[in-house]
């Protein structure tokens, strides 16, 4: 494969990685699903989610006044072939729970966890898509005592 192609395909699959997790955090769900292929899974808080309608239910469950930023970074691209690659990221998570909508910025007490995830994306008629996405956690916020 061409250092051209190969270009192409890390940018269009780290675009991907990025727009899911700008889409996450903006709620915008529809966008978010269709970053996956028709029957793409998340394994999401210890459930697969398989297929687009799962991953739409999954996300109209959350919670209406979350407030919740993935600060993304690390983004590597592993190109398999022309139609396959994988990506692995580190997602820096900072969370708010709140139980009414907020009139200025959510509280800030520091990032509660630091995940690894992991990524298989394909190549379709309409662009790359997520075929796979699995996360672990790497750190925890340490338990106040």
């Amino acid at each position: 494969m061409d250092s051209g192609l190969r270009r192409d395909i890390e940018w269009d699959c780290s675009r991907v990685v990025i727009q899911f997790y700008n889409n996450l955090d903006a709620r915008q769900y529809d966008d978010l699903v269709d970053l996956f292929e028709a029957d793409g899974v998340w394994k999401r808080q210890g459930k697969e989610l398989e297929g687009q309608a799962a991953i739409m239910t999954a996300m109209q469950a959350r919670g209406e006044f979350l407030v919740i930023r993935h600060v993304v970074t690390n983004i590597q691209i592993i190109v398999e072939d022309e139609n396959n690659a994988s990506s692995a990221e580190y997602v820096t998570i900072y969370r708010f729970d709140s139980e009414e909508k907020l009139d200025g910025p959510a509280p800030l007490d520091g990032p509660g966890v630091i995940f690894l995830y992991q990524d298989k994306l394909v190549r379709t008629d309409s662009g790359w898509k997520i075929k796979d996405k699995r996360g672990r956690p790497i750190m925890v916020k340490k338990k106040k005592s």
